[in-house]
């Protein structure tokens, strides 16, 4: 029932991550009911994906990781049914805290936003989840 990534939630996201060992990578096009201002997505939604994106990326390392902390730069809007693509990098590992990284990008190579993330594992991914 994940908001972001639940294919059971009828008023979720439904993304899916494709993961190639270093980042994990998703594309969406907001429908009108996550519209903000006139036309234009709310940028709540997009803070959700970058954090979703970013856990994601250590879940499919195999930590059930959490977020403890969450920073998302705005850049430019991003219009109800333009398409995104959003992309995780790992940028730091310590111990269980890891620092990880996301960009919303438009097909032109325009940068949406920016999400940094500080995140805690809780343990290794427990079997009942399947990393997103």
């Amino acid at each position: 029932m994940c908001f972001a990534c639940g294919k059971e939630n009828a008023d979720g996201l439904h993304l899916e991550f494709d993961y190639t060992g270093e980042q994990v990578r998703t594309t969406l096009a907001f429908p009108r009911k996550f519209q903000g201002y006139s036309n234009m997505v709310h940028g709540g939604l997009i803070s959700t994906v970058l954090d979703e994106a970013m856990v994601t990326l250590l879940n499919r390392m195999g930590n059930f990781a959490v977020t403890a902390e969450l920073s998302v730069r705005f850049l430019s809007p991003l219009s109800v049914g333009q398409t995104v693509t959003v992309t995780a990098n790992l940028v730091e590992a310590r111990g269980r805290v890891f620092r990880t990284a996301a960009t919303a990008t438009l097909a032109d190579g325009t940068r949406i936003a920016t999400g940094e993330a500080r995140c805690v594992s809780m343990g290794p991914l427990p079997d009942n989840l399947t990393g997103s």
